[in-house]
């Protein structure tokens, strides 16, 4: 099994998609940082929308991380794992490798679990590298600070976060939003086991968080969003914003 997962991880480190992957991971969110900061000196209108996180990041830059992570876990690194857990298979058959990989004496379920753990590992090691991007340009860009929230009107209701309260809360953000794509490997792996077109798998793995995402703004459907995939994506998103974990 050990032998499988360094194989794997050997195959997974040395394709040229894996080194665009993480070049994207770690260029988009210097550009956003750079967006911001652009933006920071513009007056502000009052839409009465609250505090958000783009707003609040130019308080500190440890904000920035959770204001990335918001904006990429809603599309991009949807297809970022979509593509990583659909190709865990299908890019083998593709190429004729899983063949050759079954006629060695390892089982089928050592093989697929080696390669869900490895799809799974990039997963969260994606997740991590554009947090930590976000944290290195953020704090950069803006210093480490504690985050005072404004309230209603700015009145009341506002909260101080300390610098150590959004450290946890970022690495409680980040695990979150990796562990979200748990279901995603799931269903990227089934499709990536059904078909030898890796194009296939990807498509149809990132089709259904896109229909999951549509369904789930339909309020019509009431409890019935609660078990869609992507209903809890932004939930912890609460944490920064009005100092709750939003069960919705």
């Amino acid at each position: 099994m050990i032998a499988l997962i360094r194989t794997e991880f050997t195959k997974a480190f040395t394709r040229t998609r894996t080194l665009i992957i993480g070049l994207l991971l770690i260029g988009l969110p210097i550009l956003i940082v750079v967006a911001i900061n652009s933006r920071s000196d513009r007056p502000r209108r009052d839409d009465g929308d609250g505090p958000g996180l783009f707003r609040l990041a130019t308080q500190s830059g440890l904000l920035v991380p959770a204001a990335v992570l918001s904006v990429t876990s809603a599309f991009l690194l949807i297809v970022i794992a979509g593509t990583i857990a659909g190709d865990s298979v299908a890019s083998d058959a593709n190429w004729g490798n899983l063949r050759y990989l079954l006629m060695r004496p390892v089982s089928r379920t050592r093989l697929l679990i080696a390669k869900m753990f490895v799809a799974g590992s990039l997963i969260w090691m994606a997740t991590l590298v554009i947090t930590l991007a976000g944290l290195v340009a953020g704090v950069l860009m803006f210093g480490y600070h504690d985050v005072t929230v404004p309230g209603l009107a700015g009145l009341f209701g506002g909260f101080h976060l300390s610098t150590g309260a959004l450290l946890v809360r970022l690495v409680v953000a980040t695990g979150y939003v990796a562990f979200g794509f748990t279901a995603l490997l799931a269903v990227g792996t089934l499709f990536s086991a059904m078909t030898e077109t890796a194009a296939s798998a990807i498509g149809a793995t990132v089709g259904v968080y896109i229909v999951s995402e549509i369904l789930d703004s339909i309020d019509q459907l009431g409890v019935v969003r609660y078990g869609f995939p992507t209903h809890y994506f932004g939930a912890w998103e609460t944490m920064f914003t009005d100092n709750t974990y939003s069960p919705d």
